[in-house]
């Protein structure tokens, strides 16, 4: 194997380990690079523990572009066979989760594009998703009100998002949803950091006018 891949992925830190094998919880404190290293050299374990570590993340972002259809589960795992299939072609130039991220918006969006007639913005939305929601509008309250209240605002904003340009719905999942830097956005949507701030701006300001409109109309 070439040195310097070596060197990129990390395989020097992890070479001398490789002679015994590692244990679950050693592979699970790893670095992305290291477990994809291991993942290289035929080790499923390490491909779990990858999956485990961003499922949830892919569960999040699949939810808020297509909502609760029933292929949900199977596009989830369709994102982490592609990248199982495709894991030798990546060199490691850019981080592991902007690969991860460019893969599910683009299955998203092809999911889409083939299904165009059953997407409606009536379309009923699951109120029994705690799960997908949990990081987005987290809670350790028990009073069924304000259980109530987060439910239905959970419905608002997936209707308000899903009635977004795709261009603002990418920006404001990965960036309010997930976390990612300017430059972390940039690069997943091939794009200048600039693109992303005033997409970013725009998509923010549509969606605050959306959920006024909605509270409106409610009053």
């Amino acid at each position: 194997m070439d040195r310097e891949i070596e060197k990129s992925w990390g395989l020097n830190d992890i070479s001398s380990q490789l002679n015994s094998p590692l244990g679950w919880e050693e592979k699970n404190n790893l670095s992305d690079k290291a477990l994809i290293s291991l993942i290289k050299l035929g080790d499923r374990e390490a491909f779990n523990i990858l999956v485990k570590r961003y499922e949830k993340r892919v569960f999040n972002i699949l939810y808020l572009q297509l909502g609760p259809i029933n292929d949900l589960e199977d596009l989830a795992q369709e994102v982490f066979l592609r990248i199982f299939k495709n894991i030798n072609k990546f060199r490691g130039e850019a981080q592991f989760s902007t690969w991860l991220y460019r893969i599910v918006l683009n299955l998203s969006y092809d999911y889409k594009r083939k299904n165009k007639n059953i997407f409606s913005l009536d379309e009923n939305i699951d109120e029994e998703s705690e799960e997908v929601f949990e990081n987005i509008i987290p809670t350790t309250e028990d009073d069924p009100e304000k259980t109530l209240e987060r439910m239905e605002l959970r419905i608002k904003i997936r209707k308000a998002i899903k009635s977004l340009s795709k261009e603002y719905q990418e920006v404001l999942i990965l960036r309010e949803f997930e976390g990612l830097s300017y430059e972390e956005i940039a690069k997943i949507l091939n794009c200048p950091m600039g693109t992303v701030e005033s997409r970013l701006f725009r998509a923010r300001d549509e969606l605050r006018k959306k959920l006024i409109e909605e509270l409106k109309e409610e009053l």
